[in-house]
């Protein structure tokens, strides 16, 4: 592993500020505005850009502190790069810094899913003892009545609903449709679809029965919670294993750049692309796993897209 010539040095750094450039450049452009032409529809290239750039933090964080994130772990792979003289090393820091928190995030992104299902049993509950204490007549104003008391997860999607029933855009059976179609797609999981479908329902026939309806569905919604709490018990033990086996092999990679005798083959052209192929197994494997954890959705059947199709 020979020294960092000047050259060398400046050319990574040159590489780096270029990356996070283009990276930049793409990310930071807005959308259309009043009064401004609309851009052509992004190619699939631009789209997987930008979703790489979203996974990179929270979408809801200011882009300014994304930027300064992305710029810092840019000059910290060129760091690596500088002292280790391996450029993949450099590289392999820089992406691990940006996306190692969203490949290893599958249990955030559950538990979210979980507590936005909790939210929904919570709300159908309170609209059933709502109608059942009489505290509403009918289904319409029960949903207004409730906005105020929804958890976070559902808040914003039941108060939107509430709104427009509220606002007279429910007096009709299709306003009820279009604006129980945003609730599912604001929810956007199956279970909200079952819930919005059988609130459509319940709005339509207005029967005597809508309290026992929604203490159903809760129960329902419940089952699908704890299904999915014993799941992600049964996977919490393998996502430890897999950040145990992350731990251990950056340990080695340091140990490695520590011992000059293991660390020479490492400095050759030829072991960089060995180091390359080696991290880029790990980043597909650790891919793959995060894409088992969160499993596929499944399919929804309610909401604005299924209504064009002529879904129920």
């Amino acid at each position: 592993m020979g020294p960092v010539t000047p050259a060398e040095l400046a050319a990574g750094a040159a590489g780096a500020c270029v990356a996070v450039a283009v990276a930049l450049l793409i990310t930071g452009r807005r959308g259309p505005t009043d009064g401004m032409p609309v851009a052509a529809p992004a190619s699939p290239w631009t789209r997987q850009l930008r979703h790489a750039w979203a996974a990179t933090g929270d979408p809801a964080r200011p882009r300014a502190d994304r930027r300064r994130r992305a710029l810092g772990w840019a000059v910290a792979g060129v760091v690596v790069w500088a002292l280790s003289g391996w450029p993949v090393a450099g590289l392999a820091t820089t992406v691990a810094g940006l996306w190692m928190p969203w490949l290893l995030g599958s249990t955030r992104v559950v538990r979210a899913r979980i507590e936005k299902l909790e939210a929904l049993e919570g709300w159908c509950r309170r609209m059933a003892d709502t109608l059942s204490g009489g505290g509403a007549i009918g289904l319409a104003q029960a949903i207004v009545t409730t906005a105020a008391r929804v958890d976070a997860p559902i808040a914003p999607a039941v108060r939107a609903l509430a709104l427009r029933l509220r606002d007279g855009a429910g007096d009709r059976g299709d306003d009820h449709a279009a604006a129980l179609r945003e609730f599912a797609d604001d929810v956007d999981d199956r279970t909200g679809d079952v819930v919005a479908a059988a609130l459509l329902l319940a709005l339509h026939q207005q029967s005597g029965g809508i309290a026992g309806v929604l203490r159903q569905l809760a129960d329902g919604v419940a089952r699908d919670v704890r299904a999915r709490r014993d799941i992600e018990a049964a996977r919490a033990e393998s996502r430890q294993s897999i950040r145990i086996l992350l731990i251990i092999q950056a340990a080695l990679l340091v140990l490695i750049g520590l011992t000059p005798n293991f660390a020479a083959p490492y400095g050759t052209p030829v072991g960089q692309v060995v180091m390359a192929v080696l991290l880029s197994g790990s980043a597909f494997l650790l891919v793959w796993m995060r894409r088992l954890a969160l499993g596929r959705p499944a399919a929804r059947f309610f909401g604005a897209l299924a209504g064009e199709t002529g879904a129920p």
